[in-house]
């Protein structure tokens, strides 16, 4: 008998069109929804539009249309990007379908022992549309979009929320898992300790809403509404035995911003009306851009679609999940999109896949036999440990982690092939030959199987370029993913067109003007011009780092005291962030005699791509595997055309380069101060 598993996102208003921060959240948990999929699980995901907003009353009127057909307009518009962007959700609910406002109405009846009638006035942030007490202000506005919020003075009906606060924290502290990451959990509770208030559950007056059942003069305050959607999109108050099958959730995956709503407000109602919680509500960090949070209202956007058009959707998913660890805030801009692009899809997983189609085409006619039974070596051990790792991976929510460990097969198998020499083989041995090749082709298959909750259309491109697809659910994870399993006896290849091609700034000036999308007068703030391979002006070779801005020549722009640049504070220094890194990979940059570039591992599944001019020291075989300082924060930088997000430590002097490495073993991140 399979799993059960429930996975809703928060629903949006629809105000507006969804910005990157939107598509992470529903990316991410149809991340989620896909492994548990392939893993043969039986699976709901639920999205859907909030549509009983002020905001989105406004935008209605601001077209001079009725609020209903706006926003059946707007489901369109959803249901259109969330398509362009391969997630598959198994219902999409909106607020104004019968069914929903009819199982509101019972979830209030259910409710009515909590409720009473009476004054409020207060703070009401309009973009939030939530009501804010004094303590939650910053600088009297509304911390999350900065702006001051509105004095309301209405009566209403109230919910007894703080009569839920012992309960509640009786529940987090058996069930620890409920609220994730322990960031989140920790902030909650001292929430919760803070004291809780009773809250305002309606509107008066308000001509856009579901009516409250008991006194239709007010309507279902906005959130109250939205928050329901989990229960009704699976049949309370309309399908009893559809609610009894999946209800309680496995996980809600929200934004860190709504936690108070879903960790505080929604299990309070859900202990009011007898029924279960969910199992686990998880707070994802914010996308930033270029420092700044993505936010509709104050203008600071990425039309999701405009990376997907041009690198496709795969490509865009990829990042998201890759770039920091989840549940932190990810920072997006079009320089690190493109990094890890050219980087780790286009070099590190499409040429591998060109490279093995090519070579079965070119040294056996493009047919290969079945030869699992006699693999072994580092490919099918690597793997094996590689699944392992990524499905714990997936079940903790930590895709970064799960990618990161799938690229460990990705370098591993494209360093096999450099040490295997297929077009030696050819010459030399034949047997062995189709032997190597079989196996990278199986490496290619584990890797895109394992990558496909990531990557879904390219992972079944890069399956359909060695001759197979892929039917989820078909067999257990465990089956699909035996080694060899999947092939048939007789094996025939076809090279196609690249999975990931590569695009060269003459493409993307033409197509995309990434700079200008990131920025409109230019490069990010500070970034300098491309240095050069010889570096500063002192002639010295430069370091591997991600600043904005290349360190000048301290000759030129400091003050100097007995050969020693001048003083920092304490406090100056305390802004670097000094850690150590495992450098997984290197390789010489073509046409240069100095650079090389490095991927580091920072610890966390924080990965990053590096550029030092340290090639005449160290040569890049000998550099793989070492332990180094980087500077962690500094801003990404380009060099010779490719772009370096840390600062590589190295002493230079007397013609030698010397690393800044530990004298003791110590896991990477770890902080150096």
């Amino acid at each position: 008998m399979p799993d059960k598993f429930y996975i809703t996102t928060a629903i949006d208003y629809v105000n507006s069109a969804p910005h990157i921060g939107t598509a992470y959240e529903k990316i991410s948990a149809d991340v989620f929804a896909r492994f548990h999929r392939l893993r043969g699980d039986e699976v709901f995901f639920l999205m859907g539009n909030d549509e009983h907003s002020l905001n989105v009353l406004r935008a209605a009127r601001a077209k001079d249309m009725d609020p209903q057909a706006y926003t059946d307009e707007m489901e369109g518009v959803f249901r259109e990007i969330w398509a362009k962007l391969e997630i598959e959700f198994d219902r999409f609910i909106r607020t104004t379908e019968p069914d929903h406002v009819k199982g509101l109405a019972r979830l209030f009846r259910a409710l009515e022992h909590d409720i009473y009638r009476g004054h409020y006035e207060g703070h009401y942030c309009e973009s939030c549309e939530a009501f804010l007490q004094e303590k939650d202000l910053k600088d009297g506005c509304c911390p999350t979009h900065g702006t001051r919020p509105a004095w309301i003075k209405e009566e209403n009906y109230f919910f007894r929320l703080s009569k839920y606060a012992e309960p509640l924290l009786t529940h987090i502290e058996a069930h620890p898992e409920f609220i994730q990451p322990e960031s989140r959990r920790n902030e909650i509770v001292q929430l919760i300790r803070g004291g809780l208030e009773d809250i305002s559950v309606t509107r008066a007056g308000a001509d856009w809403g579901v009516p409250l059942p008991m006194d239709e003069s007010q309507v279902i305050y906005v959130w109250v509404d939205a928050l329901t959607n989990y229960v009704t999109g699976v049949g309370y108050g309309y399908d009893d035995e559809r609610f009894r099958r999946w209800w309680p959730a496995d996980v809600h995956v929200i934004g860190k911003d709504i936690t108070r709503f879903h960790c505080v407000i929604w299990p309070s109602m859900l202990m009011s009306a007898g029924v279960e919680l969910p199992k686990a509500i998880y707070g994802h960090g914010f996308v930033y851009f270029k420092g700044q949070r993505l936010s509709k209202s104050r203008g600071v956007v990425v039309d999701p679609l405009e990376a997907a058009d041009m690198f496709g959707s795969s490509a865009l998913r990829y990042f998201l999940m890759r770039e920091g660890t989840y549940g932190r805030d990810v920072d997006f801009t079009w320089e690190q999109f493109r990094a890890r692009y050219d980087s780790e899809l286009a070099n590190d997983l499409g040429n591998l896949v060109s490279r093995a189609t090519a070579m079965v085409g070119k040294f056996l006619g493009g047919k290969i036999g079945n030869l699992a039974s006699t693999s072994g070596g580092a490919l099918p051990s690597l793997a094996a440990q590689v699944q392992e790792h990524v499905a714990a991976d997936m079940t903790a929510y930590a895709p970064q982690a799960a990618l990161g460990r799938i690229w460990e097969l990705v370098r591993r198998t494209n360093a096999y092939i450099e040490e295997q020499k297929p077009w030696v083989l050819a010459k030399e041995d034949p047997g062995r030959l189709e032997q190597v090749l079989f196996d990278v082709l199986e490496s290619i298959r584990q890797i895109a199987v394992l990558a496909w909750p990531v990557m879904p259309r390219k992972c079944e491109e890069i399956l359909a370029c060695v001759g197979l697809s892929l039917e989820v659910g078909r067999a257990p994870l465990s089956e699909l993913l035996r080694w060899g399993s999947g092939w048939g006896d007789a094996i025939e290849i076809e090279k196609g067109d690249p999975v990931f091609p590569k695009y060269t700034d003459e493409d993307l000036a033409e197509r995309f003007d990434v700079v200008a999308r990131g920025d409109a007068e230019g490069p990010a703030a500070g970034a300098a011009a491309e240095p050069s391979e010889e570096g500063p002006a002192d002639g010295k070779p430069p370091t591997g780092h991600a600043g904005g801005k290349r360190p000048a020549d301290p000759a030129d722009t400091t003050q100097r005291q007995g050969g020693v640049t001048s003083m920092l504070t304490f406090e100056q220094f305390k802004e670097l962030d000094l850690r150590l890194a495992r450098i997984i990979d290197a390789a010489r940059v073509e046409d240069t005699t100095k650079l090389v570039r490095m991927r580091v591992d920072l610890g966390g599944g924080d990965e990053r791509q590096m550029v030092a001019g340290i090639a005449e020291g160290y040569s890049a075989e000998e550099l793989v595997g070492k332990t180094v300082v980087v500077v962690a924060n500094l801003e990404p930088a380009k060099i010779r055309g490719i772009e370096s997000r840390a600062m590589l430590l190295a002493a230079v002097g007397d013609g030698s380069i010397a690393l800044v490495a530990p004298d003791k073993e110590l896991p990477p991140g770890t902080k150096v101060s």
